[in-house]
């Protein structure tokens, strides 16, 4: 959906700050915290809609790529 683009793209970008080793791990907050601050979410209920989506993309992703090696 259009009005998602922003968090799509946020959550590509947060991507590439997981850690990786014996396996994929989810996206630190450390960082999703940055980007937030970096985009101007200092609104409360903004940022903690922010956060949860990102926490709900990450989970989604961590889930296929989890089934994907199975």
């Amino acid at each position: 959906l259009p009005h998602l683009i922003f968090h799509w793209a946020a959550f590509a970008n947060l991507s590439t700050d997981r850690q990786v080793g014996m396996g994929l791990g989810p996206v630190p907050w450390t960082a999703i915290d940055r980007y937030a601050e970096r985009h101007g979410i200092d609104d409360p209920d903004e940022y903690d809609r922010f956060v949860r989506l990102i926490r709900a993309l990450d989970r989604a992703f961590l889930e296929w790529h989890a089934d994907k090696k199975d």
